[in-house]
């Protein structure tokens, strides 16, 4: 979101850890997807003083059952004065937030942002002092490797304790990258808001010079690079031209959309697109577009080869009062509550990220609304300001609940006969049901038709199931599923996989 952070904002972003259809999850020992999706919450700016109001707010993000936090942290404060100095109370408090998160058995994300006075490449910085200037906090670091060591002496304290380190916030957009003005309005949005493309350029400097003193630091860190607003693919694009691949573990974006009608992205009563919708003949707008945007993003790096993982540091919608439809004419059963919408929105967003393999992990902005006046940027938490779960919130809890498996193996061709199945395990499972079909001559549906309890799958020393029940199979297609069923009486079929016995 664009945001402006000028407190010490270590936000615990529960992010909606759902994890649901359990795809690949990182580790932090060797960046490389492993079994899990993550889901969790940013949450913007705890309170001042953040040590007193975390268990609140850890509370809070238990109860939807978040397992992942983004953790803004300001570099402004953190070495306010000169370079190599921290004050103690920043230590103190955030020692204190990592160590809340570590209890409660949260991951961490920590991005780094907000380039202090002595460092920034801001004009006029004799006004640093001044009360309401600070503009020089937006303007990239005149040498970049200061900004590396800064980052690195936090992964030097905490190391292994966060799960991953994000570099910068939103540097696509021009009012976090200064002083670069506008990109030409045919692949900008309609409030000329994404930055002259070379900023792309600086950034991936900024980025390899952060990646490479992390990696000495700690070889097993894991690296975001992009914080990317919306699906900005051609600033994706440009990063690549400048070199950016091989100095990122996951590229992380926020994937947010416009609203209806377009190009009144900052009206109270216009309607969030929904994940899976988008403007037709109107090119620009396709960068506030949820799935096209992730999409188009996701093809541009395979084009470049680049099979890496994508992260969700951010995305969510608004639950901004007066929604209209996008036929003005329906309310979709909204009765134009925006409350509602967000909700049907955050159920959405979720079916389409469980079919995307490559977007491990995704953190929902954000876990309480900023404020209570009916505008889009406040109402975007699934609790309102005074700590009531909103529609959105139970929506989220509810999807936790019940997680279906994701099945790896075999799929395609395969030469091992019997074969042996893994799926990814889910949370809560108390058992599993095995079912394949083999469409020989004759068909034999539940050729296997078996359940087995977590210790017979083998799910208990990891995240990933694997039985071999020994069963031979023709050279024809075979196809199959996994159900877990859960102690609460509900149950989760995966979806299907195919293979054929070379």
């Amino acid at each position: 979101m664009r945001k402006f952070i000028s407190t010490l904002i270590l936000v615990i972003v529960a992010q909606l850890i759902f994890f649901v259809s359990q795809i690949t999850l990182f580790q932090p020992t060797n960046a490389q997807q492993s079994s899990s999706k993550l889901y969790g919450v940013h949450e913007f700016n705890i309170a001042k003083q953040a040590i007193h109001n975390l268990p609140e707010r850890i509370s809070l993000i238990q109860q939807v059952g978040a397992k992942v936090v983004r953790l803004p942290v300001t570099w402004h404060l953190m070495e306010g004065q000169q370079k190599g100095i921290t004050p103690q109370w920043f230590w103190d408090e955030l020692d204190a937030e990592v160590s809340a998160a570590e209890k409660a058995g949260l991951k961490l994300i920590i991005e780094l942002g907000q380039t202090p006075c002595w460092a920034s490449s801001a004009p006029n910085k004799q006004r640093c002092t001044e009360p309401n200037y600070n503009d020089y906090l937006l303007y990239p670091p005149i040498k970049y490797t200061d900004y590396a060591d800064a980052i690195a002496k936090l992964v030097q304290r905490y190391r292994s304790r966060v799960y991953a380190w994000e570099i910068w916030n939103e540097p696509n957009l021009k009012g976090n990258w200064k002083p670069l003005g506008s990109r030409p309005l045919a692949i900008n949005d309609f409030q000329n808001s994404f930055i002259n493309l070379q900023g792309a350029w600086q950034y991936t400097n900024l980025v390899k010079a952060s990646y490479n003193k992390i990696k000495s630091v700690d070889p097993n860190a894991v690296v975001l690079a992009g914080a990317i607003a919306a699906g900005d693919v051609d600033y994706v694009n440009e990063m690549y031209k400048a070199g950016i691949k091989g100095y990122f573990d996951a590229l992380s974006i926020h994937p947010y959309t416009g609203t209806y009608p377009v190009g009144q992205t900052d009206s109270k009563y216009s309607r969030s697109y929904g994940p899976d919708e988008c403007p037709t003949g109107v090119e620009s707008a396709k960068l506030w577009c949820f799935k096209i945007g992730v999409e188009r993003i996701r093809q541009a790096m395979l084009n470049q080869n680049d099979n890496k993982p994508i992260w969700f540091t951010e995305f969510g919608f608004s639950s901004t009062e007066g929604w209209k439809a996008s036929n003005p004419d329906l309310e979709i059963g909204w009765n134009g509550s925006g409350l509602n919408g967000q909700a049907e929105h955050l159920r959405k967003a979720v079916e389409l990220i469980n079919n995307w393999s490559y977007v491990p992990v995704a953190c929902w902005y954000q876990l309480v609304d900023r404020y209570a006046r009916n505008d889009r940027e406040g109402r975007f938490g699934l609790f309102d300001i005074n700590g009531k779960i909103k529609p959105s919130g139970q929506a989220f809890k509810q999807l936790m609940s019940t997680i279906k498996p994701v099945l790896i193996s075999p799929k395609g061709q395969i030469t091992t006969n019997p074969p042996v199945f893994s799926w990814q395990a889910t949370p809560g499972a108390t058992s599993y049901k095995l079912w394949v079909n083999e469409y020989s001559s004759p068909n034999v549906p539940g050729k296997i038709n078996r359940d087995f309890t977590p210790t017979q799958a083998n799910c208990a020393s990891s995240n990933t199931c694997k039985v071999s029940p020994g069963v031979r199979f023709a050279r024809a297609s075979a196809e199959w599923w996994v159900t877990a069923n859960y102690s609460n009486g509900s149950s989760q079929l995966s979806d299907s996989a195919t293979f054929v016995v070379k």
